[in-house]
């Protein structure tokens, strides 16, 4: 089975699309919080963060672009691991697919 990257960008606030694409990432698949999408991280009880917490539960790597909570002022919950723009790159490196 092909490695998927999902690169989330826009707020998953009134975003249908933002929320499709993280419910569709299967077990080894990556996904990757970024720009405003980082927004959706400070709110545990949103159903952006309970979808987040779903999709790590099911092997779905899930990490978070450090600039863009620095950028933000969003201090992510829950443990997910913070990368930077090279490790960005290495993991679109890693998946055979990118969404």
């Amino acid at each position: 089975m092909k490695k998927i990257l999902f690169m989330l960008t826009k707020s998953p606030y009134g975003n249908l699309e933002t929320l499709e694409f993280l419910r569709r990432a299967k077990p080894g698949d990556v996904v990757v919080v970024a720009q405003d999408a980082v927004l959706g991280l400070v709110d545990p009880g949103c159903e952006f963060s309970r979808l987040i917490a779903k999709q790590r539960d099911n092997e779905v790597r899930v990490v978070v672009s450090k600039p863009d909570c620095l950028a933000r002022g969003v201090q992510p919950y829950g443990g997910i691991p913070m990368v930077g723009y090279e490790e960005q790159v290495d993991l679109i490196c890693e998946c055979e697919l990118f969404c």
